[in-house]
């Protein structure tokens, strides 16, 4: 390394490790106490049972190898990995859409800002019939079929692939987007201005400062994708036909469709094999939330010249038309008579009609699974923040737990929030049945969402600024304060995560005719006659998390982006 090279090694932020800790901090014990809640729901929900799914796996010798020759498991752990390149494609889409529009007024950040983060909201198996009615393959149904003029195999094999990427893109690279369009944002000028006079160019500033700068939002950008890439189940079984999703499955599916074919010593070495798996593609994310690049006392990167921002209007403005058209799609289909929606497609001229809608309303099954999924989500909610903030405001002082302690503990974290549920359902299942559905669902979907929480707040925690503590035992109650924003962030992603899930009483036997997902699942075994009212039911459960975003959005933008107040 030159020495120029090594300069500008110095010039790029730095991960700090220092953090917000205090001298008179609380002591072990309380910090135990702290951590207690945490523990008890990841290690009775999610450890114990884990640690039962391995040991029935070696409870028959022949279950581990008969798996790791078996061609169709393969082929599904091969389409894990497909999911896994869509989630770096996912994370690609949001920072290349940041970078273009990073010298956009501030109008045109807004507007990209909403629209590009409401698919995140949305259920994926509300996706999956919205991408499944655009690219329907008849050319008298499916939009894409239609701009070709003659009948397309868009759901059969050569091009299935492509319609659930563009699915998966488009629900999850807003979220990315977000994230690094804050960071690139806040870049620190003075470094640019440094690296420039030292003689770098584009490219070595790119790797020496940006890259650095960047890698907590993309850690965090990338978790969030993983977790919806690990735990992808609904899209499937709502977006693709049923003779395709043998093609296209991945090992949480295929193990759910399988299990008792492949037998409990089998089913289980295959859930361990995937959270291994799963476990290993986390591992990335750990590099980027090991530390935090300090910011304190930058200068953000100069604002651009307002004709910039005016130049990517037509950029932003066909981004924006192209993240709203699902939403077009799925809204006129609903308003569509059933008859005419399963014949012809969604921009056909014919009146409109609200009989979906009455037709939902007056089904007491329906309604009666949005009130007790609103229920259930909100309890979730406070469960989770209950445990969460005093974890994470533990793991935020690092003193307080031994060095060999901490970063395994970061590690876990990160594993846990990743982990499908595959890996624990079968033991879990056996001891949660007797307590009742409703209880066990809530505390499964509790110990689920609790890993990305924590992970939420902490990376949010590390960020007070030490100045402004107490330092006495109401500490906890001013890093809530101060990290207001990343609270409000864990409890709308847990409340997202709980309204939206299909997959945790589908795996563990337990489908609950209560949760709201599982009633709009029953309509994809009658996907065409049922686009209208199935879309009507989608369009009502989808404007529940989209008035929850609303509400909470400039603390929630803040929460992801920031974490903290300020």
């Amino acid at each position: 390394m030159s020495g120029r090279e090594a300069f500008l090694f110095e010039v790029a932020p730095h991960h700090d490790a220092g953090g917000p800790v205090s001298a008179r901090g609380i002591s072990r014990w309380r910090a135990a106490l702290y951590l207690l809640l945490a523990v008890v729901l990841s290690a009775g929900v999610i450890l114990a049972p884990l640690l039962g799914t391995v040991l029935i796996s070696f409870s028959r010798p022949g279950a581990w190898p008969e798996v790791l020759t078996d061609p169709q498991a393969w082929q599904a752990v091969g389409n894990t990995l497909i999911w896994w390149v869509l989630v770096v494609v996912v994370c690609a889409v949001g920072l290349g859409l940041a970078w273009l529009v990073r010298t956009a007024g501030p109008a045109l950040g807004l507007v990209m800002r909403v629209i590009l983060v409401l698919p995140a909201v949305v259920s994926p198996l509300t996706t999956g019939a919205i991408f499944r009615l655009l690219f329907d393959t008849s050319s008298e149904r499916g939009m894409a079929a239609a701009v070709l003029g003659r009948d397309t195999a868009f759901l059969g094999p050569g091009w299935i692939w492509l319609v659930l990427g563009l699915a998966f893109v488009w629900q999850y690279a807003g979220v990315a987007f977000l994230v690094f369009h804050e960071a690139l944002a806040r870049l620190p000028a003075h470094l640019l201005r440094v690296a420039r006079a030292f003689g770098a160019g584009r490219g070595r500033r790119l790797w020496s400062v940006v890259l650095p700068a960047l890698a907590g939002p993309a850690a965090l950008a990338y978790l969030f994708a993983l977790v919806a890439a690990a735990r992808v189940f609904d899209l499937v079984l709502m977006g693709v036909p049923g003779s395709m999703q043998a093609l296209v499955e991945g090992g949480g599916l295929y193990w759910w469709r399988h299990n008792d074919d492949l037998g409990y010593a089998r089913a289980a070495a295959l859930a361990v094999l995937m959270s291994l798996l799963v476990a290993g593609l986390a591992a990335p994310a750990l590099l980027g939330l090991r530390g935090r690049v300090t910011w304190a006392g930058s200068t953000p990167s100069a604002q651009p010249p307002a004709t910039s921002g005016r130049r990517l209007w037509p950029l932003g403005g066909a981004v924006s038309v192209l993240w709203l058209l699902p939403f077009a799609a799925l809204l006129i289909t609903s308003l569509r008579d059933p008859v005419a929606a399963a014949r012809s497609g969604w921009w056909n001229g014919e009146p409109w009609t609200l009989g979906s809608y009455a037709e939902a309303l007056s089904d007491s099954a329906f309604t009666g699974a949005l009130g007790t999924t609103f229920l259930r989500a909100v309890t979730v909610v406070c469960v989770v923040l209950l445990a969460a903030v005093p974890a994470a405001y533990v793991l935020a002082h690092e003193h307080l737990l031994p060095r060999r302690t901490w970063r395994p503990v970061l590690l876990v974290s990160v594993a846990l929030a990743v982990l499908p549920p595959q890996a624990f359902a079968v033991p879990l299942q056996q001891t949660l049945s007797p307590i009742g559905t409703a209880p066990a669902l809530t505390i499964v979907h509790a110990a689920l969402v609790l890993p990305l929480a924590v992970l939420v707040l902490h990376n949010a925690f590390v960020r007070v600024p030490a100045p402004m503590l107490a330092r006495d035992r109401w500490e906890l109650v001013h890093f809530v304060r101060e990290a207001r924003p990343a609270v409000v962030l864990a409890g709308v992603l847990t409340f997202v995560l709980v309204w939206n899930d299909a997959i945790v009483g589908l795996l563990l036997n337990w489908p609950s005719g209560d949760h709201l997902p599982l009633i709009l699942l029953e309509q994809a075994r009658h996907f065409m006659s049922a686009a209208s009212p199935l879309a009507a039911q989608a369009v009502l459960a989808t404007a529940v998390p989209v008035l929850v975003l609303a509400v909470t959005a400039r603390l929630l933008y803040r929460g992801l982006t920031r974490g903290v107040r300020r």
